[in-house]
């Protein structure tokens, strides 16, 4: 089975999502848009497609989120936003250091913004907030 730990390092296994699969959906994203990402989970085998969200859209989502400071806290969001995933893969789908990553999901586990389970020594996060998903899920539908 797959396992990732955390402490001052996330070190994993393997990853589920490949980081080529982000660069290619980066490179079609428009700063306003979104693009999505096909994922297949390791331990599930589920196939999935996860978010990734503009610039542009990322900032005007930071008013709307009041537990969320930074773009790059909406871009975690976001990658939530259809899969339970684990921080590694958060990390490469958000391109942001595993640390600030693994800082973010514990801040925003503490304001109920998202569900962490401990599978198989790995940390997994799920969107757990109506009001993120609503959010998040608006502002998809008027981007596309």
């Amino acid at each position: 089975m797959p396992n990732c730990t955390s402490g001052s390092k996330i070190t994993c296994e393997f990853r589920c999502l490949a980081p080529t699969a982000v660069r290619e959906a980066l490179s079609r994203l428009d700063p306003a848009g979104v693009q999505w990402v096909s994922y297949t989970c390791q331990i599930s085998g589920a196939t999935e497609s996860l978010l990734l969200i503009g610039d542009d859209l990322a900032s005007r989502l930071v008013g709307f989120l009041p537990e969320v400071d930074d773009i790059g806290g909406v871009r975690v969001l976001a990658g939530l936003y259809s899969a339970q995933l684990c921080e590694c893969d958060v990390a490469t789908l958000t391109g942001l250091p595993e640390e600030e990553v693994v800082s973010k999901l514990t801040r925003f586990a503490s304001h109920g913004l998202v569900a962490h389970q401990h599978i198989y020594g790995m940390n997994y996060y799920r969107l757990d907030s109506d009001i993120a998903r609503r959010t998040i899920g608006a502002a998809v539908e008027r981007a596309d």
